[in-house]
């Protein structure tokens, strides 16, 4: 299956002045051709770049259990934990972009992504 590639607009975030922790997930699923030159593109050279607006971002693997129809090809998240609203405005307005048109010039295809919004709510020990 061959993905290709499709501008994201993400809608502007309704955005409050509350210091409660936001995480803006982008989801991509990467085919196994370029798998391994994407995650070690991501780590080794654009989320380093990228990190450097935000608190932190988290690069994970998703792997599917119970339930989930499998696909072909590895699924990855990348979440940008954000405290700031200033830091969920950059990522929002610029750095969701930046990260699309960085991958998109090195890997013009075989990736799909798509992002979303979590707010941190409670931890459990």
């Amino acid at each position: 299956m061959a993905y290709t590639y499709q501008k994201h607009l993400c809608p502007t975030l309704g955005l409050t002045s509350s210091t409660e922790m936001q995480i803006y997930n982008i989801t991509f699923i990467v085919e196994p051709n370029i798998e391994k030159d994407w995650a070690t593109h991501v780590d080794k050279e654009l989320l380093p770049e990228i990190a450097k607006n935000v608190q932190q971002i988290d690069l994970l693997r998703v792997e599917f259990v119970d339930g989930a129809e499998p696909i072909k090809g590895t699924t990855f998240s990348m979440q940008f934990y954000c405290a700031e609203p200033e830091h969920l405005r950059w990522v929002n307005e610029i750095g969701h972009q930046l990260v699309l048109q960085k991958l998109y010039r090195v890997f013009p295809q075989d990736w799909v992504a798509f992002a979303s919004r979590l707010e941190f709510l409670k931890s459990y020990a």
